[in-house]
């Protein structure tokens, strides 16, 4: 991590919310995929409307695709775990490619809340090629979890019909 973006991650770690908001500014200018994590880290800990705002609009404009990795290693993070379904918002906002991690988003989407499901189908469903075998294994989670019915079953459902419409396709 070079000295601009270690200073950036520290004024994103500051109390002092004009120095929060400041970084924020620079980040699509001296930003790097190092910031993502920070970012997120903040956004968990509930901040005010206009660093919410700022941090909505930097994260959802990515268009980097290194990024991806981040949002990955993210939604596998325990401490950002309250947060998975804005971390999704963002991959999908920011058009980001995780095919190879679809795996993953199944996973998460079978153990986690409602809207995290829900984030899951969106990304699947935006997203243009995965590869066949994490189509259809993730197919075969579906049709497990399908077998006990839940508030999410539905939802499932229709997971489970795009991830088959995609591996036809």
């Amino acid at each position: 991590m070079d000295k601009r973006v270690k200073k950036l991650v520290s004024d994103l770690e500051e109390r002092d919310e004009r120095k929060v908001i400041g970084a924020l500014k620079r980040i699509p200018h001296e930003g790097s995929p190092d910031v993502i994590i920070p970012m997120l880290r903040l956004l968990a800990k509930s901040p005010s409307s206009e660093v919410q705002m700022l941090l909505q609009k930097t994260l959802f404009n990515l268009k980097d695709q290194a990024c991806s990795d981040k949002f990955i290693d993210a939604l596998e993070m325990d401490e950002l775990a309250p947060i998975r379904t804005e971390i999704l918002t963002c991959v999908w906002q920011s058009g980001l490619d995780v095919s190879e991690s679809l795996d993953l988003l199944i996973d998460i989407s079978i153990k986690d809340d409602y809207m995290v499901a829900v984030e899951v189908l969106t990304i699947v469903d935006n997203t243009e090629h995965f590869p066949e075998h994490l189509l259809s294994d993730s197919i075969h989670k579906l049709d497990k979890v399908l077998e006990v019915k839940s508030e999410k079953t539905g939802l499932y459902g229709n997971l489970r019909q795009v991830l088959l419409e995609k591996l036809l396709d």
